[in-house]
């Protein structure tokens, strides 16, 4: 809800800027200024979707496999994410892996690596959508300048806002993909100190 909120107050300050300074100097009506944010919005909301889509279902899967390690935060970025204040407000970011239909809000199965290698591929793909997202969001803003000279007015002010809404979401997946290889080589200890007991105990019993 915090969420959300944040966004609409955006729009509401984007759009009361503009009825302010712009409409005045260059004749827009207020409602014209709203009806423009509004569908600023929605037409980055469709640029996230369309380069979501092009991360999640385009790009080579190979490049998003457990073992790439590179969409993971380093030990120095993810001390700089705690230092803004991540545990407190990742929570507050909706999660949207019902959408690919991987849920990545919490981890259902720790100690099983199959699901947790599954975890750390849809965190890659979400970290590179996110990444496009914060770029490619401000196609927007240079659209509208091209057709209709907002750009300065509403269109880049939605894209920063765009960019920083994906940002939150990249840094949470980079964050936790860091502790999710953790996990993961935690579990391979674990597995490994498993089968050499069972080895030991079958070497045992054909002994006796």
């Amino acid at each position: 809800m915090l969420y959300l909120g944040f966004i609409l107050f955006c729009m509401a300050a984007i759009a009361g800027v503009n009825v302010a300074f712009a409409a005045p100097d260059k004749g827009f009506g207020a409602w014209s200024i709203i009806i423009a944010v509004v569908l600023s919005v929605v037409a980055v909301v469709i640029i996230d979707g369309i380069f979501a889509t092009v991360a999640r279902w385009l790009l080579p899967k190979k490049w998003f496999t457990a073992d790439k390690t590179r969409f993971a935060a380093s030990k120095k970025k993810c001390r700089f994410y705690e230092k803004i204040g991540i545990k407190k407000w990742k929570d507050l970011v909706p999660e949207l892996g019902h959408l690919t239909g991987f849920r990545k809000n919490k981890i259902a199965d720790p100690t099983n690596n199959e699901y947790v290698d599954r975890f750390i591929e849809e965190a890659n793909f979400g970290v590179c959508g996110h990444a496009l997202g914060m770029i490619f969001g401000f196609l927007l803003g240079f659209i509208e300048f091209a057709y209709a000279g907002y750009f300065f007015r509403i269109g880049l002010f939605v894209a920063v806002v765009n960019a920083f809404v994906n940002f939150l979401s990249y840094a949470i997946l980079r964050y936790n993909l860091s502790k999710l290889h953790t996990l993961k080589r935690i579990n391979d200890k674990r597995q490994k100190r498993k089968a050499a007991e069972d080895v030991k105990n079958e070497e045992a019993a054909v002994t006796e």
